[in-house]
């Protein structure tokens, strides 16, 4: 088979993005030990950057929601090669050190990075595989045996890359068009907010932290609102009051306004009970994991602070923050918040970024995550979805954003609506969905017998046997490390 498809030989797998969702589902197939399989069927990569690996993450200036030990556990697998030879290195000691904690991510992208180079290295040198670096994919269209994907280089040449699946990991953004929308009563947060409305990507970078830091230096007593109920919301507040050591607020000087209830994650509802933490019922267990808002619920350092400021499991008190539910708030008290602040940060999510996608005749082909601000790209099986809900077949999503709720064998609680981000959940049960329909060979770890977005104490032990000599005592904190989520 060539290294680069014709109509005749299309590569079994192309994937469209070198960041953290692209290699997900090659690292999936390394978990399971049918990596070397889907190379054998050709594989290629299209990145736009010069490299595969962390994408964007190692720009913002924050801790990752996901532990060291996490991380590190993508080099596991039941066929030992080329990744697993990583154990040995210093940033997988620098992470692994970490434990059940949270790791700064600018280390986690250095990590990733590394992962990225040895991973590109092995399509790269595969004998039918490729790797396109400096390529931009613009479109995809279907054939009769799968996709065409035009690919832009640096110098503006295309070419036309065949290949019978395509799993897009094009990551996602924050549309301007979204604050236009969102409304407080009959006005836009732009018209209400004018020039001191930003969203928490332009905040959660390291530039982004100083220029808001200047923009709040003179003030005697800055006042900031953020509005959103997510991880990115939460993780603006954390940093607002403990990464600008040159601004000092005053109690109630950061709003966090919130539509939905701010829950927290309990790896079982004994430890929830045992902090007198009760707002939960069978609906927010995991009927697999046994943990209590799973996926709902906020981890390491957001969770801390959401503790703090609901006067939970007897945390001390952070009075620099006050929480302003909407659903119980007045109009006119939320418009006040609004008015009195100095800057609002908007963090209400992201969207997904999806090539435009064509029929065999040529004919655009409208898409599910189109239709709506909140409408999935994906289904529960990881396939793109057209606007009236049907699959395209040969054509999965993987990475933020996507849409992708776990359901069924994968876990969590029934009560969740919304998306799972999750590295390790996409580099272990999410990524297997799409290998195996790739390989139609059911060959992946059973999530309703080993943990799913965390380990199990007999696979924590494995992973830990495996990097044994990089991690000291003090760093194993819990029988289950958090594993989700990396999202903003």
């Amino acid at each position: 088979m060539p290294s680069t498809s014709d109509r005749t030989h299309p590569f079994q797998l192309l994937i469209v993005g070198g960041g953290p969702g692209g290699m997900a589902t090659l690292l999936a197939a390394h978990h399971t030990g049918q990596l070397d399989d889907l190379l054998k069927e050709g594989v290629a990569i299209v990145e736009k950057g010069s490299a595969i690996g962390a994408g964007t993450l190692g720009q913002y200036a924050i801790n990752s929601d996901s532990s060291g030990l996490t991380f590190v556990d993508c080099l596991r697998s039941s066929s030992p090669g080329g990744l697993t030879e990583l154990y040995n290195h210093p940033l997988t000691r620098t992470l692994a050190e970490a434990g059940d904690g949270a790791v700064a991510l600018k280390d986690a992208a250095e990590f990733l990075n590394l992962v990225g180079a040895r991973l590109k290295d092995i399509v790269a040198t595969h004998k039918g595989c490729n790797v396109f670096l400096g390529h931009t994919a613009i479109s995809a269209r279907r054939t009769l045996n799968g996709w065409s994907v035009t690919l832009r280089d640096s110098s503006g040449q295309e070419r036309i890359v065949y290949a019978k699946n395509v799993v897009l990991s094009t990551g996602a953004g924050q549309p301007l068009t979204r604050l236009a929308a969102e409304t407080v009563g009959n006005a836009s947060l732009t018209a209400l907010c004018g020039d001191r409305l930003l969203q928490s990507d332009d905040v959660l970078s390291h530039d982004g932290l100083r220029s808001l830091t200047q923009r709040l230096k003179g003030l005697t007593s800055p006042r900031v609102a953020v509005i959103g109920g997510s991880t990115s919301a939460v993780a603006v507040c954390h940093a607002l009051l403990n990464r600008m050591p040159e601004i000092r607020f005053s109690p109630d000087g950061v709003t966090l306004l919130h539509r939905r209830e701010l829950r927290v994650y309990y790896p079982d509802a004994a430890s929830a009970l045992a902090e007198n933490y009760t707002e939960f019922g069978p609906d927010d267990i995991c009927n697999i994991s046994g943990k209590v808002f799973r996926f709902a619920g906020f981890r390491l350092e957001s969770r801390e602070l959401v503790m703090q400021a609901r006067g939970l499991g007897n945390r001390p008190p952070e009075p620099r923050l006050r929480l302003h539910h909407l659903a119980t708030e007045t109009e006119t008290a939320t418009r006040e918040c609004f008015a009195s602040a100095d800057i609002v940060i908007s963090a209400l999510g992201y969207r997904p970024r999806a090539l435009p996608v064509y029929d065999l005749s040529g004919a655009e082909i409208p898409l599910k995550a189109g239709t709506g601000p909140q409408e999935p790209l994906v289904d529960s099986q990881c396939r793109v979805l057209r606007s009236d809900g049907v699959a395209l077949p040969g054509l999965f999503g993987m990475g933020l954003a996507a849409g992708f709720v776990p359901r069924g064998p994968l876990g969590g609680e029934a009560s969740f609506r919304g998306q799972a981000n999750g590295l390790w959940l996409w580099q272990k049960d999410v990524g297997s969905l799409i290998v195996n329909a790739i390989q139609n060979a059911p060959k992946y770890r059973d999530p309703s017998m080993k943990g799913s977005d965390s380990f199990t104490a007999a696979e924590k032990a494995e992973s830990v046997a495996d990097i044994s000599a990089l991690i000291s005592p003090d760093s194993r904190k819990s029988e289950r490390p958090d594993a989700l989520h990396i999202s903003l």
